[in-house]
């Protein structure tokens, strides 16, 4: 059984006043792909998925 485990993906994250989003939204592409290339049999995303509870819409 293929599984794919993320974790504290904290998608928003700003650090220094600087958006890691465009970093954040290159990473999702690949784990796409790999996900795409490798057909795992389930996925699992652990802890936290947003870096505030409120999220901004651009995260979402």
């Amino acid at each position: 059984m293929k599984i794919f485990h993320l974790a504290d993906l904290h998608l928003g994250k700003r650090v220094n006043d600087f958006s890691m989003l465009e970093d954040q939204w290159d990473i999702l592409q690949k784990i796409v792909t790999l996900a795409k290339d490798n057909k795992p049999d389930a996925v699992f995303i652990a802890d936290d998925v947003y870096d505030k509870s409120m999220p901004t819409v651009e995260a979402v």
